[in-house]
């Protein structure tokens, strides 16, 4: 009895010694991970896998969680690769709350090792959960300058991760937006300033790591002034390292020290650092261990971008991809197009001696420490009934509505137009243009209007796409004393553009040149201004959430005043700072 017993003592004395030494609210120092020595239950839960096990550790596949059953063939694949591969993690994309956790809950289930899961809510679990939260956009939150408010959402979306299951979220967005015509970024950054992005993001990264929840700085080591969308071809930048370190890095270091625990690569190549043609940052020894790891003293989980990416996919085959991942330093293979084939691909190159074991071991001591870290060792799975009391809650909703109502941001009011005043006998036409690239919240912004309208009366167009009836438009506009133009020009994968077509440039400039007073309300996209520079009145509100719609809303009435500044330079005009306060 005894010689059971000890053991038994001997690893709970381990567990508890982590738990107690890393805290969830605790700020993790690139020092203190340097020092970490793996606990009892770490150690022999290590030992205890064969090499194919570990190697299955580092591999992420994906699932759309959305209605799955357990007869579909997606359930039976899942199925198969955690209880024949024994993988370490899955990624999930569609669903709601309750369909993902018990999904995840079965999952779990199947695992001898509990799973890793993650997700990207960037901004909020209504990303990708048709019931979950959702907060303006991380520019949204730049606008504000009050990092208070990262912190508090950062907390919130780890709150709701947890109730469903989610232990890694790939936020914040560190990426330094510097250049107005990246199609993928734009108001995923916190802004332009290096200063700002590290402000912002490090809160985020406190309030995700303090509700215990593996926050995610990416996309190493910036995409931030790229012109390429990486989801479609490989972005080149051919900066020098002096400017990656006076721009691009400098969020990243601050993320470091703040103690962020895991780092994602992006598919971009940088030439400066490895000319190796067509190599992306993901597969790169020189970017990953060399710069991330060895120079910036990064000690945590390290991720690929998805692999399913034409970043990656147009240069590099499944077999291929898989040794490039462990050479550079790849902790978590993320959506390898091929599990197996990934997973046979790194054991051959074990077994003829290319890469070490201790190389796989390296990787999936960090791994199974992130789940010790993360309680699974202790309780893998979610309680399903306390989910609807946490995610997208009233005090989600308060967080997502603060931010909003300090971020709205008004850049140019040429008349004094704003907030509308003494206008119970005027009439305003509302244009709403959407580039078609992304759906768009315009019905929720009429039915609000409605609410806050001062106007004697009002009409309505709903416009997607290229225009063909802009005279039209034109001729009605002369019986209106005010034109009011939300624009919802947003982010969209492989779209190559967050711009509005000709032809809506071409009605906006002809409502100015007729006269009309034009104030524009830019939804998604902030540098749309410099096809309209002369527009009466501009404001920003970086997305057109139901809290971003809703300030918007009441800074435009006067029921709460414009605070926010821009965080971006949006024309040679309008640079990072501006914002008129009234």
């Amino acid at each position: 009895m005894k010689k059971i017993l000890l053991p038994l003592v001997v690893i709970a004395v381990g567990f508890i010694f982590v738990f107690s030494a890393f805290k969830p609210e605790d700020t993790y120092t690139s020092a203190t991970l340097k020092t970490y020595v793996p606990s009892v239950t770490v150690q022999r839960k290590l030992s205890e896998m064969t090499l194919r096990e570990k190697i299955a550790q580092m591999i992420v596949s994906y699932s759309d969680g959305f209605e799955i059953s357990e007869n579909s063939g997606e359930f039976k694949r899942v199925k198969k690769l955690i209880q024949n591969e024994k993988i370490g993690g899955l990624i999930f994309f569609k669903g709601n709350s309750l369909q993902e956790a018990s999904l995840i809950n079965q999952f779990q289930t199947l695992s001898e090792t509990p799973l890793l899961i993650s997700a990207d809510f960037e901004r909020g679990t209504a990303m990708r959960l048709n019931d979950g939260s959702l907060f303006p956009s991380n520019m949204g939150l730049g606008a504000t300058r009050n990092s208070a408010l990262a912190y508090q959402m950062g907390l919130q979306i780890a709150k709701e991760c947890r109730a469903i299951g989610v232990h890694q979220n790939y936020a914040p967005v560190m990426d330094v937006n510097n250049n107005p015509n990246n199609p993928i970024i734009n108001v995923r950054s916190f802004g332009e300033n290096p200063e700002l992005v590290s402000q912002m993001g490090d809160a985020m990264i406190k309030g995700l790591q303090a509700g215990n929840v593996i926050a995610t700085a990416k996309h190493f080591p910036g995409h931030g002034d790229t012109d390429i969308d990486s989801h479609s071809d490989l972005p080149v930048l051919n900066f020098d390292m002096t400017r990656l370190n006076s721009v691009e890095l400098i969020p990243f270091k601050s993320a470091i020290n703040t103690g962020v625990k895991s780092v994602m690569i992006a598919h971009l190549s940088f030439p400066a650092v490895d000319n190796t043609p067509y190599l992306p940052s993901s597969l790169s020894e020189k970017l990953v261990n060399e710069l991330l790891i060895n120079e910036l003293g990064f000690k945590g989980l390290v991720v690929t971008d998805a692999l399913n990416m034409a970043g990656v996919t147009k240069h590099f085959s499944t077999k291929k991809v898989a040794t490039l991942c462990v050479d550079a330093g790849i902790d978590l293979i993320l959506m390898p197009q091929g599990e197996t084939e990934t997973i046979n691909a790194i054991e051959a190159a074990v077994k003829n001696g290319s890469i070490s074991e201790h190389r796989i071991n390296t990787s999936v001591t960090k791994i199974l420490e992130a789940k010790e870290w993360l309680g699974l060792f202790n309780n893998k799975l979610v309680d399903e009934s306390l989910i609807p009391s946490v995610v997208n809650s009233t005090e989600a909703k308060s967080i997502a509505q603060k931010i909003a109502d300090e971020s709205i941001t008004l850049v140019t009011d040429n008349d004094n137009l704003l907030p509308f005043k003494n206008v119970s006998d005027k009439k305003a036409l509302v244009i709403s243009l959407n580039n078609g690239n992304e759906t768009a919240n315009t019905q929720y912004f009429f039915n609000n209007f409605v609410a806050y309208n001062k106007f004697a009366s009002y009409e309505t167009y709903d416009l997607t796409g290229d225009l063909n009836n802009n005279s039209e438009i034109l001729n009605t506009a002369n019986s209106y004393d005010y034109v009011i133009v939300p624009i919802y020009a947003k982010v969209k994968i492989k779209t190559g553009t967050v711009g509005i077509p000709a032809s809506q440039l071409n009605l906006i400039n002809s409502l100015l040149a007729n006269g009309n007073k034009v104030i524009v309300l830019s939804m998604g996209n902030p540098y749309l201004i410099q096809g309209f520079e002369n527009v009466n009145a501009y404001v920003c509100a970086y997305g057109d959430s139901e809290a971003s719609i809703n300030a918007t809303l009441k800074t435009l009435f006067g029921e709460i005043p414009f605070k926010g500044k821009l965080p971006v330079s949006i024309s040679s005009v309008f640079t990072y700072g501006t914002g008129i306060q009234k």
